[in-house]
């Protein structure tokens, strides 16, 4: 059964809702609905207060109907129109319209964040400018829709989401200012639609919460200098703030238009998989484009082959740690307030962050396609303060040379590209033969500063 709402309730309600929006006259309202509470949330009035120099901004006031369920959860809605707009002083301005914002979900108490929700953005409408000596740049973006889903339930270690989104079609016309030798530059380009999967694990709401009321409850930096042992204390909660993170989507269906010719590309993926303040510290990023084409080219048709319709880049940073950096930080908080850090104090973090002295940078093996040629990539090297001189291997592979000479030897002089032949043979000269005509490169660097190029060390030694 529905708890019943009363204005102890709503009492309560507003209460809980001003320990993460502050106490502000206006921002947080809530009244007795029926069964259930009018929440009215103005953000404009923060933004108002706590504006930077210069800033000036408002948002429409966010209206929700938030029900007790009586279990210890808590239903909530939102229908309506949102318009946001801000300013810069003489700098950038941005207005950005949305026709229907659409929320719903349910709060569960014991979890201490979302058990699952729902959100539809209709009819966006933006439009920014910024201004600089070479004058002013406007961008105007459209959309149809974007529509979020998501899940959490208790993991092992805080709070595990899952969620996807898809979003419609997707315009922005961008007018650059000319600059120093270029004229003015007019860019269109439409995305037919988008899609994404995530996950977080390790989630730590209540701590991330607690972080972002302890800083409504100290609003300057004097009072968060009285209260270092607080701020300490609710990092900690707040920490490792998730596990890991990954997010795999893509755009389809892209044009771009510009005054030098346009282009078209069937999809463009991307992947991210990320960890939190942990101990096995990892980034990664991949991008996946295919079907690249150019239309109405400005260049010459016979280096069109050397245009890639298709390519593959995934690039992962490994070997550090967060974890030890953040104990090395928290530990400077119990340092009397203004005191300066000790001399030893960079060097101790460097050597937290990186253990071993270094962080491990890999490729994963890619691809870029043209009509002309295959080129094969893929690579792993060590960087950081133990090692002055990168220390790492990779193998490229590449078809199609004699196609890329040919191309160059055929282009216009005036673009010089015909300088580039002796270099591609010098090049062809160091390869060994590969499988079915490829090409390919084996290539190390070492600590004393060598180059080995399929054994041949291409800098004497490293001097």
């Amino acid at each position: 059964a529905l708890a019943e709402a009363s204005d102890e309730g709503a009492a309560d309600l507003l209460a809980v809702l001003q320990t993460y929006l502050g106490t502000t006259e206006g921002v947080v309202a809530v009244a007795v609905d029926g069964d259930a509470y009018a929440v009215t949330i103005d953000p404009g009035i923060l933004m108002a207060v706590g504006g930077a120099e210069g800033f000036s901004g408002s948002v429409s006031p966010l209206n929700y109907l938030v029900t007790d369920n009586g279990d210890g959860t808590w239903a909530y809605e939102m229908d309506q129109p949102v318009t946001l707009d801000y300013a810069l002083a003489e700098q950038m301005s941005a207005k950005t319209t949305y026709g229907q914002v659409v929320m719903s979900g349910t709060f569960d108490e014991a979890l201490g964040d979302v058990s699952e929700y729902h959100v539809e953005i209709n009819d966006v409408v933006s439009e920014q400018t910024q201004k600089d000596l070479t004058g002013e740049a406007v961008i105007k973006m459209t959309q149809s829709g974007m529509i979020w889903d998501g899940k959490g339930e208790a993991g092992d270690n805080g709070v595990n989401s899952t969620f996807t989104m898809t979003s419609g079609e997707m315009v922005y016309d961008m007018a650059m200012p000319a600059g120093e030798g270029m004229p003015p530059m007019q860019i269109t380009a439409t995305v037919a639609e988008g899609s994404a999967d995530g996950a977080i694990t390790g989630y730590q709401p209540a701590g991330i919460y607690g972080l972002i009321a302890y800083f409504v409850a100290h609003p300057s930096e004097a009072l968060i200098k009285g209260d270092m042992p607080g701020l300490k204390a609710a990092t900690e909660a707040a920490l490792p703030l998730f596990q890991n993170l990954t997010m795999t989507g893509a755009y389809t269906g892209v044009e771009v238009t510009t005054m030098m010719g346009g282009a078209t590309i069937n999809e463009v993926g991307v992947t991210i998989d990320m960890n939190g303040v942990v101990a096995d510290g990892k980034f990664r990023e991949a991008f996946d484009l295919k079907g690249l084409k150019l239309t109405d080219s400005l260049l010459p048709p016979e280096i069109m082959g050397l245009i890639p319709s298709d390519l593959s880049i995934d690039f992962t940073a490994s070997g550090f740690d967060l974890a030890a950096a953040a104990v090395l930080g928290l530990g400077a908080m119990d340092l009397p307030v203004d005191a300066p850090m000790p001399e030893t104090f960079d060097a101790e973090m460097m050597a937290a962050i990186m253990p071993k002295g270094t962080v491990d940078i890999t490729i994963a093996p890619g691809t870029t396609t043209a009509a002309a040629y295959k080129l094969t990539y893929e690579g792993a090297m060590a960087v950081g303060p133990a090692a002055p001189m990168p220390v790492g291997k990779a193998r490229l592979g590449l078809t199609g040379i004699d196609q890329i000479n040919a191309a160059l030897m055929a282009s216009p002089p005036e673009m010089g590209l015909q300088d580039m032949a002796p270099m591609l043979a010098m090049a062809q000269m160091m390869a060994q033969p590969g499988v079915d005509g490829e090409l390919v490169w084996e290539i190390e660097t070492t600590a004393t500063g060598g180059l080995l190029v399929n054994g041949q060390d291409m800098m004497g030694g490293g001097q």
